[in-house]
């Protein structure tokens, strides 16, 4: 079905790789709490990827970060944990001038989303990321994003290699998350963790583990901060705090949110997300550092702060 439907994504492919027995009892073993919601927050979380939009500022500077030095031609991007194709399908709802000839190839661990990316008709493969199944040098950047903390800390050099190993002489890795003492890992700590069915007992990381991942001399590493915000729109101010709500709820797993009403919801919201201990002027973070819903072009856009960690590391020719 590859070989027919997403040729470009077979010829990577590394047969042996995917023959291996140790890729494929780590892919049997698994049970994922992104399969089902019976074994987490699968189905709510698919749910929430509707809208491919939500998440694009991020994802669009983390697509811009990959792109190597100078380089002009076809790009591709590997999403080691693309989920069901969630970069890919907004990068094709965008009319972007400066991606227009970026490809995203989306790979995940769980079988459930890998199936719904190709229902949606996006290149996608399943693989555990400390054993892709591409080929040696075959892509130019990979994306390392949305879930990196749900990689062990004893796997995650694994991972940065295989990233790595992957990648072409030049070509770099974005590896995106939030940091340890962020609002988000408390807000994944405090809620998630707390009222999520899977729970979510996951270490994110501090900015030297980051860098510490991609020792030298294999490649040149840099970790810096983006500004990553949920934003969703609707036809006016309350519609809008009510579709991020609900998206927050389906996201992270968490319909409790919801219990008391879109006002309370909202200011929860208000407080997990808060992002006010960061000084003025941090990485594109706007001067409103609590989430807001604003007028703009006669629609209503909700905006809930976000700041990550990225690291950008550059393969070694």
């Amino acid at each position: 079905m590859t070989a027919e439907t997403h040729p470009q994504l077979y010829a990577l492919l590394d047969e042996t790789r995917m023959r291996s027995a140790s890729g494929l009892a780590g892919l049997s073993s698994v049970v994922n709490e992104f399969d089902s919601d019976a074994s987490g927050r699968g189905d709510s979380y698919r749910r929430a990827q509707r809208d491919a939009l939500v998440r694009w500022t991020g994802a669009r500077r983390m697509l811009t970060m990959a792109m190597p030095t100078g380089r002009t031609g076809d790009t591709t991007v590997l999403d080691v944990l693309g989920g069901d194709g969630l970069i890919a399908r907004a990068l094709a709802e965008n009319a972007d001038q400066d991606l227009a000839k970026v490809t995203v190839l989306t790979g995940d661990i769980s079988g459930r989303m890998v199936e719904r990316a190709l229902a949606l008709g996006m290149p996608a493969v399943r693989q555990a990321a400390d054993h892709l199944f591409l080929r040696d040098a075959s892509v130019d950047a990979v994306l390392m994003a949305y879930g990196t903390h749900h990689i062990e800390p004893a796997d995650r050099g694994r991972a940065a290699a295989e990233a790595l190993r992957v990648v072409r002489p030049g070509g770099r890795v974005i590896l995106h998350d939030f940091e340890e003492a962020s609002p988000m890992a408390r807000f994944f700590r405090e809620s998630v963790h707390t009222y999520s069915a899977a729970g979510h007992d996951y270490r994110h990381f501090s900015r030297e583990e980051m860098a510490g991942l991609f020792p030298s001399p294999g490649a040149r590493v840099r970790v810096v901060d983006v500004y990553d915000p949920l934003v969703i729109c609707g036809s006016d101010a309350r519609t809008a705090r009510r579709r991020m709500c609900e998206y927050v709820a389906d996201m992270y797993g968490i319909p409790r949110i919801l219990a008391g009403g879109t006002d309370a919801a909202w200011s929860s919201l208000q407080e997990s997300f808060d992002h006010s201990s960061y000084p003025p002027g941090t990485a594109g973070l706007p001067e409103e550092r609590r989430p807001v819903v604003r007028e703009l072009n006669g629609h209503y856009v909700a905006e809930v702060p976000r700041m990550a960690i990225v690291a950008v590391a550059e393969k070694v020719r």
